[in-house]
């Protein structure tokens, strides 16, 4: 005799909730015997593969009716096309978290020194990155220009790009960017049907910035992780940089760009650091 098991022990043994199998049930996704003594639901290894098939897609984030197709209907089309947009779709899951991480380990690298005040000079490579939107001393606010920009922008290119900060030899403040980095964008696309499924405007970056109007060309630079003091750089630090250059016998060019890193959130200006670069002459 097959062994079968209670709806409670299959909750446990699958950690699916009670209502979430008699909701599958009604649905006709899965077909439980009736014990016709206690009228109670036996469910078979037959049963246990088919909520494991629903498991599957359910963590596909296939629809219930769609699940309902696949298993019902045995529309073997069907499937192979929900099977080929799903596969573009966790590829394209995977290359954002992918470079999620890269911006935590990021925010981490630079947090920690900076609020241990460990405020150490180091070479590094400023990346190659697209320019969003900008403000410059013409705009009347930031926040105007943000809300001017939103409906442009995705969400994607909100959470992996950042603002870089352009500042003149006086040190006060040139233009506010919101950039992307070239490599994030390259990054999260392999070939032109994953960028037609994507979720960033890659083909309107690109149209936006082929005459390199529109990019901040990576270069070669000494970085300092400082708290931010408001619109002006404190002459202190850039002293600092140029001191250790010197030191080094490494040539400095003018260029002074910051990333700002909001470390709790956009309105707590006390715990607010800047990541200085400062250009190397090649």
């Amino acid at each position: 005799m097959k062994k079968t098991y209670s709806i409670s022990e299959v909750s446990k043994l699958l950690n699916i909730t009670v209502d979430t199998l008699r909701f599958y049930e009604k649905k006709d996704m899965i077909h439980p015997k009736i014990n016709p003594n206690n009228k109670y639901r036996m469910y078979d290894m037959y049963n246990i593969l088919e909520i494991l098939d629903i498991i599957f897609y359910r963590n596909l984030d296939i629809s219930v009716s769609d699940m309902y197709s696949i298993m019902n209907e045995n529309d073997e089309k069907k499937a192979l096309e929900l099977f080929e947009k799903k596969r573009i779709d966790c590829r394209n899951r995977i290359r954002y978290e992918q470079q999620l991480l890269k911006k935590l380990d990021y925010l981490c690298s630079t947090m920690g020194p900076a609020i241990s005040g460990n405020m150490s000079i180091k070479k590094k490579y400023f990346e190659t990155s697209y320019i969003l939107f900008e403000e410059t001393e013409e705009e009347s606010s930031a926040q105007k220009l943000v809300l001017k920009n939103i409906p442009s922008i995705s969400n994607e290119e909100f959470v992996l790009g950042a603002v870089i900060k352009e500042y003149n030899s006086d040190l006060t403040e040139k233009a506010t960017f919101y950039t992307i980095e070239r490599q994030i964008v390259e990054d999260l696309f392999e070939n032109d049907v994953e960028r037609k499924e994507g979720r960033l405007s890659k083909e309107r970056i690109y149209e936006e910035n082929k005459n390199n109007d529109k990019i901040i060309n990576g270069f070669d630079a000494l970085s300092m992780v400082v708290p931010s003091e408001g619109s002006k750089l404190n002459k202190k630090y850039i002293e600092k940089i140029k001191n250790y250059a010197d030191e080094n016998k490494i040539e400095l060019e003018d260029y002074v760009l910051t990333h700002e890193i909001n470390t709790t959130a956009y309105a707590d200006k006390q715990h607010e650091y800047k990541e200085i670069y400062i250009k190397i002459k090649k």
